[in-house]
């Protein structure tokens, strides 16, 4: 084990020690986090080293996920007992610090292909600097902390209040909306009461109407029953009835019962403009409603509304100027 690197045991993905490796087809190895991740990214599910392609899950190494473990263990195990000192490659104390690879090395390796033309300080050198630089991004860091912390109570208090804003807007739409509904049901009833009123009125009048051409009926029905009595009568009696026959004639030949004048309903009073009249209603609600601008909300508004025979129109007066009612 002591042969073996971390770089032996780093995945290509992610570059730490494995965790839950698993194997593909051509060999290569990887965390299947990392695995995943990498096939979600790419949507093709392909090596991320070779780019060859793998239709198969990846099964588990667990070969390479005991040696990870003993690695990790043995690593944990030097650095508590101090034994992190020598170096794994000459079994020398390490001494020294490589100012190009950030790495502590023996002085075999100063003379190593791998560190040519290399710069090497004492470990006592490089410590002070390097804490005092780890410090001082330390203290960065635990200032950015800091400042997280206070913004994640800002969006906290800002998600609450983008609720408590929604909840409070909602109650306030449905008051509004329920004033127009309560505004509209009170203009139904109102016209529709107008409509009874009218209707009675009329059929009151057409009642009297047809009293009256009752009785005219009747006085026909009866004068001409004389009639036809007195024609069947002597000569004498028909004579002696005449003058007073054809005066009953003439009376019952008078002009007819004419229909009234007005005896419909006039129905454009209820429907001609009926939207444009109740909207121009409505303006007064809105204005004095909180929540809505004066005229803002009603006149900047395209409206079109047919009703039986006409179209209101209303256009917004900052694209037009237009006003229709037909």
């Amino acid at each position: 084990m002591t042969s073996l690197s971390e770089y032996d045991f780093s995945c290509p993905v992610c570059h730490e020690i494995f965790k839950n490796p698993v194997v593909l087809s051509c060999s290569h190895s990887f965390c299947k986090e990392c695995l995943q991740q990498f096939w979600r990214t790419k949507k093709t599910q392909e090596c991320p080293v070779c780019r060859r392609s793998s239709r198969e899950q990846a099964p588990c190494n667990l070969v390479l996920k005991n040696l990870c473990e003993s690695f990790l263990k043995e690593r944990n195990e030097r650095r508590s007992s101090g034994s992190e000192e020598i170096c794994s490659l000459h079994s020398e104390k390490l001494k020294l610090f490589c100012l190009e690879d950030k790495q502590l090395v023996c002085v075999v390796c100063v003379n190593s292909q791998k560190h040519v033309n290399h710069t090497f300080r004492p470990t006592d050198e490089v410590i002070p600097s390097y804490k005092e630089e780890l410090n001082t991004a330390l203290k960065s860091l635990q200032e950015k902390l800091q400042h997280n912390e206070k913004m994640k109570g800002e969006f906290e208090k800002t998600f609450e209040h983008i609720k408590s804003q929604a909840e409070h807007t909602e109650r306030q739409i449905k008051q509004q909306f329920e004033k127009l509904h309560q505004f509209l049901r009170d203009e139904e009833e109102a016209t529709i009461t107008a409509l009874r009123e009218e209707e009675e009125q009329k059929k009151q009048m057409m009642k009297e109407k047809l009293e009256e051409m009752n009785r005219h009926i009747s006085a026909l029905s009866h004068t001409i029953k004389d009639m036809e009595e007195m024609m069947k009568a002597s000569d004498v009696c028909f004579l002696k009835e005449f003058p007073v026959s054809m005066e009953r004639v003439q009376i019952s030949s008078q002009p007819d019962p004419q229909t009234p004048s007005g005896a419909l309903i006039h129905v454009p009073r209820y429907l001609g403009n009926l939207p444009f009249r109740v909207w121009k209603k409505m303006q007064d609600i809105v204005q004095n409603s909180p929540g809505f601008g004066v005229n803002q909300q009603l006149d900047r508004v395209r409206v079109n509304l047919d009703y039986d025979g006409g179209t209101v129109s209303f256009s917004d007066p900052m694209l037009s100027g237009s006003e229709t009612c037909d």
